[in-house]
């Protein structure tokens, strides 16, 4: 059963009831039975990849050491330059008319299991804590997607609810911004979809060491590999971006320089778009990284409990069992939540619905910088 049914001449997406179950939502996840996945190659590696740099994150957060600048920082860096080469790729075959489809892609991908996240983390901490300024002011910038924008670290760890549990969401309202900002500048300047101007404003970000540098370089590679075609699964190619990922990771470590972990992030990436069949278990994997990320804190709270109320723990048992139980909860989430969106999804799009999410999303984002500059003129 297609869970990608063509749509019908008057707009809407004629379709029969979606098969929801595991395997089918997976099997169809790897066919790529959604429009936009067939404007850029199938690459098996990135799945993969995901799920290790969620877990990073999630080893990290529990305090396991890694080698060098291997950290949840830099793991998050992978993740935009990531989002920059997929995101760059599908934008560059996408006009203008097909807008509302990319954004209501966004927001069913991203905004359900985000908002079940927040409201499950402002809940407890509302149980816990009790409501006050700081609770609206933090729920305020995560629903508007201006945490990266307006939040200041370390002193924001101290009024965040939960002591910082939401910290990482920083990096969502990083990848919702670029997704408002690219197709501007993609589709609606004149040469938006050329290297030089990607270069140009990577360029601009490295030097600045925003956050936004990577997902930048992202972009620029995929530029580049539409005119260029470097990375076609030719192994000398592949082999030499590795061998160029590596000397990035050895001036990373050596220098501690910023600049070269958004390079090292977007070197990484490419390396592995070797273009290939995606295999079940890939994209299982692939599709849990998202709910591991949000959810991580959650097996840490669960394990912290067990050793409170039922055995003490050893330490090591308790970062092992905790990342451990971090993977079933992002299982439990990908199933109830990510699951079902993306089974249906493309049997609730209509053009109308993909216009409210493009309005929705940049009123979104117009409320936050608003509000957020008034909280930061007057101090809060």
């Amino acid at each position: 059963m297609t869970l990608s049914p063509l749509a019908s001449s008057s707009g809407r997406v004629a379709a029969g009831p979606a098969d929801t179950t595991p395997a089918a939502v997976v099997d169809a996840m790897a066919r790529g039975d959604n429009p936009e996945t067939r404007k850029i190659e199938s690459y098996p590696a990135l799945d993969w990849l995901r799920f290790v740099l969620a877990s990073v994150v999630v080893l990290g957060h529990e305090g396991i050491a890694m080698p060098g600048p291997v950290n949840g920082g830099l793991a998050v860096e992978v993740f935009l330059a990531l989002s920059g080469w997929l995101i760059g790729g599908i934008l560059l075959r996408t006009t203008a008319a097909e807008l509302p489809r990319f954004f209501y892609n966004r927001s069913t991908r991203i905004w359900a299991p985000y908002l079940a996240t927040a409201t499950l983390i402002y809940g407890l901490a509302a149980v816990r804590q009790g409501i006050d300024g700081n609770w609206f002011k933090y729920l305020f910038y995560d629903l508007t997607f201006t945490h990266y924008t307006f939040t200041t670290f370390p002193r924001a760890l101290t009024e965040m609810p939960l002591g910082g549990t939401a910290a990482h969401f920083w990096s969502i309202s990083v990848e919702e911004q670029f997704y408002l900002a690219a197709p501007i500048v993609m589709l609606f300047l004149g040469r938006g979809r050329s290297l030089v101007t990607w270069v140009l404003i990577a360029a601009l970000l490295l030097v600045a060491q925003s956050q936004f540098a990577a997902i930048a370089l992202g972009v620029a590679a995929a530029v580049a590999h539409r005119r260029y075609g470097f990375a076609t699964g030719e192994p000398v190619r592949h082999a030499l971006l590795g061998l160029l990922a590596v000397a990035l990771f050895a001036i990373a470590w050596r220098w501690n320089v910023p600049p070269a972990r958004a390079l090292f992030a977007c070197a990484a990436v490419v390396a592995l778009t070797i273009p290939g069949r995606r295999g079940r278990w890939g994209v299982l994997f692939g599709a849990l990284s998202y709910p591991l990320y949000l959810n991580h804190w959650l097996g840490g709270f669960m394990m912290q409990a067990v050793d409170k109320l039922v055995v003490p723990l050893p330490d090591a048992v308790m970062k092992v069992t905790s990342y451990l139980m971090a993977v079933v909860v992002a299982y439990v989430a990908w199933f109830v939540i990510d699951r079902q969106v993306m089974a249906r999804r493309g049997g609730w799009y209509t053009p109308a619905l993909g216009r409210a999410s493009q309005v929705t999303a940049y009123t979104l984002f117009a409320i936050g910088i608003a509000g957020g500059t008034i909280l930061w003129a007057n101090g809060q």
